[in-house]
């Protein structure tokens, strides 16, 4: 019996010390886009901080916020052929965290499907929110990835869903002094742009609130990497 237990346990111990080999490391995705924004004041994690995406080809229409009645999905505005205005997908940041949603229906209640959280979600410095995107999480294979995107960086301090709700709304900031300046960003190579780099720059003190008072911008796309 004690030659059994012997036995046992020299056994147990060989398998404790036996290696196994490693499993590889997860490749990170090839085609991102790097999203940095910088607002006049520390981010708040009680407002909502959105990337607005529009990957229809139509550089003539992209993201819109939304600030009157009836107040599209609560901030922007998905589809409005009058305004040129479509949203297809959107990271929200809210509570210091991110989720990517695809917008589903065009037609209120503006349907959404979640796609899960963004390859990363940082603060750089108190003012400032990043976000990693895998392209492939918007467009996946086979699909090709789309030439280019018009997108928008929209602020707000709430959420307005009641349609019959006039009030207008102040605590909001979007690209441009009015907030419809959105921008066309190519996604054929690996690129930076940058706030005022072709683009309408923007600056501080177009918002009432500085903490969502969008004062620099940088977009990076990572092709093929």
């Amino acid at each position: 019996m004690a030659r059994f237990r012997w036995l046992i346990g020299a056994l147990a111990f060989l398998a404790g010390c036996a290696k196994f080999p490693e499993l590889p490391p997860t490749p990170s995705p090839r085609d991102r886009m790097i999203v940095t924004l910088t607002y006049a004041a520390t981010v708040r994690p009680d407002f909502f901080y959105y990337i607005a995406i529009d990957s229809d080809g139509d550089p003539r229409t992209g993201p819109l916020p939304a600030l009157t009645r009836p107040w599209g999905n609560g901030w922007g505005v998905p589809f409005d052929a009058t305004l040129g205005s479509r949203i297809d997908f959107f990271v929200e940041v809210f509570r210091q965290s991110a989720q990517v949603f695809r917008i589903q229906v065009f037609q209120p209640p503006f349907t959404t499907q979640p796609l899960g959280p963004p390859l990363d979600l940082s603060f750089p410095q108190p003012n400032q929110i990043r976000i990693t995107l895998d392209l492939r999480q918007l467009f996946p294979p086979p699909d090709p990835l789309p030439e280019r995107v018009e997108m928008n960086f929209i602020s707000v301090s709430e959420l307005k869903t009641n349609p019959y709700d006039n009030t207008p709304r102040t605590g909001f900031d979007a690209l441009g002094p009015t907030g419809n300046d959105f921008i066309s960003i190519p996604l054929t190579s690996t690129q930076t742009f940058r706030n005022g780099q072709g683009w309408v720059a923007e600056t501080s003190g177009d918002a009432r609130i500085d903490a969502l008072d969008l004062t620099d911008w940088e977009v990076r796309i990572i092709r093929g990497e």
